[in-house]
């Protein structure tokens, strides 16, 4: 197991009249470079989940798990835990505190211990993977920056410190179309190419769904399907039935697969539906 939980419950407030579980009994397990989404409606657990799984939240009981060892509370153990596994809260420019861009990301890698001209490295490095240019904005304030901007310039100071997995809470939210776009190539590339396995938490499949090896599905703090990703999203009447969404394009492709059309309804992108419509023309014109 290279990282999940085994019969992971949380408690918030436990031995109080106010007691909640947010978790219970959670068991799953991701392997080393894959792309996984984490869904549910809102207060499902998924944030709780996740701050698990970088050692911001102790479990109530089970276990975390990370490259085969089991989680603990340990120090120094944590810390080297957060070197190698990057978490990306909800709107993570609100926690912006330095007073320029090289500043903000260059915090982590000089927490590291690292020399200047490491940390300038890792800086450069970090700027170049989200796809900024160093140019008239490294010295600039982040909080003068679009929203796009700020976005990725978090993103980047949680790349500075190299991790091996990236977990990301929402990362969309506050988006515009464009900047979701842009995100999510950006997710993909690091993926694909830097070999970096993602988690990322959402409730909207539309701009992600084909972007992910595996699903993880959460209701009300438990645990209703994790799997592979065409797999889950072949149970289309059991996610409606939770609350839960399919791509627009999904729900396009099976109203007309149900009005008679011969379609492919294992689809859910926009490439793989224009895809599926040129080979339909296609046939009707042979």
């Amino acid at each position: 197991m290279f990282i999940g939980t085994d019969k992971l419950t949380h408690t918030y407030m436990p031995g109080t009249p106010f007691a909640s579980d947010a978790l219970k009994n959670i068991s799953f397990s991701l392997g080393r470079g894959s792309f996984t989404l984490l869904i549910g409606p809102s207060g499902s657990g998924k944030t709780t989940l996740i701050q698990h799984l970088n050692g911001l939240l102790k479990p109530t009981s089970g276990k975390v798990y990370f490259d085969g060892k089991s989680i603990g509370s340990d120090k120094s153990a944590l810390l080297s835990l957060r070197r190698r596994i990057g978490l990306v809260f909800q709107m993570p420019e609100d926690q912006f505190f330095s007073e320029t861009v090289f500043k903000e990301i260059a915090y982590a890698p000089r927490n590291l211990g690292l020399a200047e001209n490491k940390i300038e490295e890792r800086v450069f490095k970090a700027v170049e993977q989200v796809g900024l240019r160093p140019e008239n904005l490294l010295d600039r304030h982040p909080f003068h920056l679009s929203t796009g901007q700020k976005r990725l310039v978090a993103f980047a100071a949680v790349l500075s410190i190299e991790p091996e997995v990236l977990i990301l809470d929402e990362p969309a939210a506050g988006l515009d179309p464009a900047g979701k776009l842009m995100l999510f190539n950006l997710l993909s590339r690091l993926n694909r190419i830097e070999e970096i396995t993602i988690l990322v938490s959402t409730h909207h499949l539309d701009e992600v769904a084909e972007l992910a090896d595996n699903l993880v599905v959460l209701t009300g703090g438990r645990l209703e399907m994790a799997g592979k990703a065409r797999d889950i999203l072949a149970r289309r009447s059991e996610l409606q039935d939770l609350g839960l969404a399919l791509p627009q394009v999904t729900e396009i492709i099976d109203e007309l697969a149900a009005r008679g059309l011969p379609v492919c309804t294992d689809i859910y992108s926009l490439s793989a539906a224009c895809n599926e419509i040129i080979r339909l023309k296609r046939v009707d014109q042979s």
